[in-house]
Order: structure tokens, then sequence, then C-alpha cells
């Protein structure tokens, strides 16, 4: 009578220990697709203002494994024509060690009529680069001239007329 006590007892702890097994089979497959990863949870964002969009940014390794780039399209819908002086990037140990600054100008002087877009290049050299796939966050300090017909027609760059807009970037970084 004992015996069949004890065989009901192990076919019990069998039954239960494939179970067990199986469960965590399937939370080490989960596991390996990397959808526990801080980085899948947050999402990619290029904001300025709404009436300065950033349209469109990708961040990428030059040659697959060279330096960093960023590239932003960066739209006027303010309602009437401006002139970017700069833009700045601030990274935390992209390219560089530490905290860095990346400055571009526009290519031209032109100003950007309202509804078009201009785009801007940053190269982050040195020996700080991120792995791919990795997710960098980074502000933005867009600076530029208003030239508004009532306020500004001739479209001078003086400090009377100049504004900063701040804003982020979130990417991941891309195989070039």
């Amino acid at each position: 009578m004992d015996s069949k006590k004890g065989q009901a007892a192990a076919e019990y702890l069998v039954t239960y220990g494939w179970a067990l097994l199986l469960l965590v089979a399937v939370i080490a497959i989960i596991l390996s697709t990397g959808i526990f990863n801080a980085s899948y949870f947050i999402s990619e964002e290029c904001v300025l203002q709404p009436d300065i969009a950033c349209t469109g940014h990708q961040l990428y390794l030059a040659g697959g494994d060279g330096d960093a780039t960023l590239v932003m399209r960066v739209e006027d819908r303010l309602g009437y024509a401006i002139r970017i002086d700069s833009i700045t990037i601030t990274t935390n140990n992209l390219g560089a060690a530490g905290q860095r600054n990346w400055t571009a100008k526009p290519d031209t002087q032109t100003p950007l009529d309202q509804g078009m877009n201009t785009t801007f290049k940053f190269t982050f050299t040195g020996d700080k680069q991120p792995p791919v796939d990795s997710m960098q966050r980074m502000n933005v300090l867009l600076t530029y001239y208003s030239c508004a017909r009532e306020v500004n027609p001739a479209c001078a760059q003086s400090d009377q007329y100049k504004h900063t807009v701040a804003g982020r970037i979130t990417a991941r970084v891309a195989k070039g």
C-alpha cells in the first residue's frame, strides 16, 4: 500500500517537473529574443517645436564600423521664411568621451521659405563610437533669424531677430 503512495508522488513530481522544464524553456526563448532589452521599449524621436519640425533623422556608423553620422532634416512651418544660423548637437560619450557639442551651419545663407526643408549632417569623429542597435540621446539647439515681412523684411542677421529652439533626438544606431 505504501509503494502505491510513493509511485503516485513520483508521478506527480515528474508531471510537474516536465511542466516546469517547459516553462523554463519558454522563458529562455523569450529572453533570447531581446524583448526585455531596455532599448526595445524606447522609441526613436526627433523633436524641436511644432512650427520648426524635424521631419526625418538617421544615426548610422559610416562603413558599418566607422565614425557615427547623424543626418537630420528640418522643415520651416512658421508661416514665413527663416534663416538658420546653426544647429548644435550635445552628445554624451558619442565620438568623444564625456559631454561634447557639435555645431553645423547651413550650406547656404539663403532663407528657408515656409514649407521648405533643409538637411544637416553631423559626423561624430573620435574613438568613442556606439555599438550598432544601441539607442543614443542628444540635445539640439537650433538658432535662426526671423524673416517675417512684418518684422524683418530684409531678413537681416541681427540679434534682435535671432531665436533659439531647443529639442532632443533619440535614435537607434544603424549600419551605414
